[in-house]
């Protein structure tokens, strides 16, 4: 009895008989169980458990209009600085729910709020890179900062930074909802599309040029990319991408969970050490790590083997998967 009252912090009260003890002990050693629990199933079942807040269905609504208005000035001829005008066609038609455009999408309002976590040390060791005596690492790091640079301030360019494959098809989407909208052919807006897909070039993408830098790095200059307040944000998802076989935006969306426990994971997985660890969680997660989040870390992540680590970062790398291909965790 005195070990589970130490265990579990909670003073037991000599005025109670002893049944009632118990119970009292119970039902704290209960609210641990759950709590652990909670953990466990956020990182399983993070859909469940963690429904994304207003803030995040907010700034997902608003970049995909933006993104949706971007490509439209760019293939609709007079449509400047205008709201959608294909939106509510898109969005009839089921494809604004379409689970590779959300994902992409949550993927961009995790990144930016990991940006606004690192502030300005974000671009620090990138700049250091311009002068790399690899050349290959020093044009990507020019890329990267361009990137960089032109999702952070200029208009207009928000669809500059997806896939080229998801590009292409929300592209011909706004096209034929145009067409609806206005019950005819449009040449010039074809023609248009087809020569802002022909120019566009997936290696002037961040995360592209974040993928060339880890390529062509040391192994030393890689074990650095791992340490998020030197290398920022693109270069340490990129490091991890390549250690842990993830996807870029599935990293960036897991570091920004709900529960730190997917980030501690893949670091356990990059081999970090612990106190390591827990100064990149730390940064990227400050003041929202909860006193049962820090226990647990404390004392689960010394126990973690790499290799468990990594068995279970397979298994989300085949969940996400099989979401992207069918809409189901």
């Amino acid at each position: 009895m005195v070990c589970a009252d130490i265990g579990m912090g909670i003073p037991l009260d000599y005025g109670l008989d002893h049944n009632e003890q118990l119970l009292k002990v119970a039902a704290g050693h209960a609210r641990d169980i759950h709590a652990l629990c909670a953990d466990v199933a956020t990182v399983i079942f993070p859909s469940a458990l963690v429904p994304p807040s207003e803030a995040i269905i907010a700034a997902v609504s608003a970049k995909l209009r933006q993104i949706v208005s971007d490509i439209e000035a760019a293939i609709l001829p007079g449509q400047i600085e205008q709201p959608p005008l294909t939106w509510a066609t898109l969005a009839r038609s089921g494809f604004l729910r379409e689970p590779e455009l959300i994902d992409f999408v949550l993927a961009r309002v995790s990144e930016e709020r990991l940006d606004a976590a690192l502030g300005d040390q974000n671009a620090g060791s990138l700049i250091q890179l311009l002068d790399h005596s690899n050349g290959d690492i020093a044009e990507a790091a020019q890329t990267l900062l361009a990137a960089e640079s032109l999702h952070r301030h200029a208009m207009g360019n928000s669809h500059q930074s997806m896939p080229p494959e998801l590009l292409h098809k929300l592209c011909w989407r706004i096209a034929a909802a145009h067409e609806v909208v206005h019950g005819a052919r449009q040449p010039g807006m074809i023609a248009a599309a087809r020569a802002m897909i022909a120019q566009y070039s997936e290696s002037n993408r961040a995360q592209a040029a974040a993928r060339k830098i880890v390529h062509f790095s040391s192994e030393a200059e890689r074990s650095c990319m791992l340490n998020p307040a030197t290398a920022g944000v693109h270069l340490h998802v990129a490091a991890l991408s390549r250690l842990l076989e993830l996807d870029q935006d599935h990293i960036v969306r897991l570091v920004d969970a709900g529960s730190s426990a997917p980030y501690a994971i893949m670091l356990a997985a990059a081999g970090l050490a612990k106190s390591e660890a827990i100064e990149a969680i730390y940064l990227f997660r400050g003041s929202a790590l909860t006193p049962r989040e820090v226990g647990m870390f404390d004392v689960g992540y010394p126990a973690m083997e790499q290799q468990d680590a990594i068995a279970e970062i397979t298994k989300w790398a085949s969940a996400r998967t099989n979401y992207l291909a069918f809409g189901q965790p």
